[in-house]
């Protein structure tokens, strides 16, 4: 049982360590329209990104090649090299942020969540169907808990929008990690 728990803390960390940069645009989103409109459109993004990388982990964990899950673990440690990289030689990202329908908002998060797709699909396709599960119920306790913030953060939102982004500064640090650990991790694991 604690170990489905601590798997659950560890989905849960990643989950918020790679939706830092979506709290910051969702702070930035409330600023200027409807609250629930933001609150709506972060929560389906996640939901989809969720499903999605639940459902691409199932499926290749099913396709009979499980020796080749473990390689998925290169797309989290390069998008991870990636960032630090961008960090190290200080280029700095732009990103339009589009103020209007939730399908628009949904959209929004969705392109910002490549990076919790490309993290969560691996973790998700090296575990076991228990282990899956209590990775999902972290990630979701997780993205409730962000959007939590958010919404109890709307009146400060000017104020704490420039502090998620600097702690977004960890997100390439944990992908790494857990690219490192997909690709260290035995095939075995989810037999």
């Amino acid at each position: 049982m604690l170990e489905y728990l601590l798997f659950s803390i560890s989905a849960g960390v990643v989950m918020v360590s790679t939706n830092l940069d979506n709290l910051a645009v969702l702070l930035g989103l409330m600023l200027v329209m409807d609250h629930r409109r933001s609150l709506m459109g972060f929560a389906v993004a996640h939901g989809l990104v969720l499903c999605l990388s639940l459902a691409v982990a199932t499926g290749l964990s099913q396709s009979g090649l499980p020796e080749w899950i473990g390689y998925l673990g290169i797309v989290p440690l390069a998008l991870g090299l990636r960032g630090i990289w961008q960090q190290i030689s200080g280029v700095e990202q732009t990103d339009d942020t589009p103020k209007g329908a939730v399908t628009s908002v949904v959209t929004l998060f969705l392109s910002l969540s490549v990076d919790t797709f490309a993290v969560m699909t691996p973790l998700l396709a090296d575990s076991s169907p228990a282990f899956r599960l209590a990775a999902l119920i972290g990630a979701a306790c997780a993205s409730a808990s962000l959007a939590a913030v958010a919404a109890c953060g709307a009146p400060h939102a000017q104020k704490l929008g420039p502090r998620v982004t600097r702690l977004e500064r960890i997100a390439p640090y944990i992908m790494v990690c857990v690219g490192l650990y997909i690709l260290l991790n035995s095939p075995t694991d989810i037999l």
